[in-house]
């Protein structure tokens, strides 16, 4: 139980866990969201990218203020929560602005969030349970920036790529998340 709860202080704690369960909800929302509408315009691109951006900055910024200030992934959540928030709200207010916007909205954002999740497990030492889920996200956001590049004039192409990655993301935040719960109670068992 958390000091906030018990009355002890004005801090909260959350278990990192809950980080993969909440990413991976906004990821699978976005890629259900993307696979079942059949209009994949780059209005659509933009606003479903800027809102699932602009969710992911929300949900990041305040579940890091709750991770202990001690951790890598506070520092890392930080920056991705702000990255998210500007490249979001910038995809949503300037959503009318066409392929190429979505391009670089996409791209900028997944190289920045990419390359820090990458650089951020590669730094944690080799037996931490974060390193791996970390290098693994980070190289897949880093592809989707690759994917995009390669598709430049097609924002059907890009949409769906941004789709796929989201439900793959997902599912992947998922699994990591689950593992991250049942490595904390079999800890707690063996206390």
């Amino acid at each position: 139980m958390s000091d906030l709860a018990r009355g002890q202080g004005t801090s909260w704690v959350v278990d990192y866990y809950v980080v993969s369960f909440v990413r991976s909800a906004a990821s699978l929302a976005v890629g259900l969201t993307i696979a079942f509408t059949p209009a994949h315009t780059a209005q659509f691109g933009l606003v479903t990218f800027g809102v699932m951006a602009l969710v992911t900055s929300v949900t990041l910024g305040v579940l890091a203020v709750g991770l202990e200030s001690s951790t890598r992934a506070r520092g890392l959540h930080i920056w991705q929560s702000l990255v998210s928030l500007v490249v979001g709200a910038l995809a949503v207010g300037l959503s009318t602005t066409g392929t190429l916007f979505l391009l670089w909205a996409i791209v900028l954002w997944s190289l920045l969030v990419g390359v820090s999740e990458l650089f951020a497990g590669w730094r944690l030492p080799s037996g931490s349970s974060l390193r791996g889920d970390w290098i693994v996200q980070g190289t897949m956001t880093v592809l989707l920036a690759l994917v995009v590049l390669s598709q430049s004039a097609d924002s059907v192409a890009v949409v769906g790529f941004v789709g796929a990655w989201a439900v793959i993301m997902g599912v992947y935040l998922a699994i990591a998340g689950f593992s991250a719960r049942w490595a904390q109670k079999d800890t707690a068992g063996e206390g």
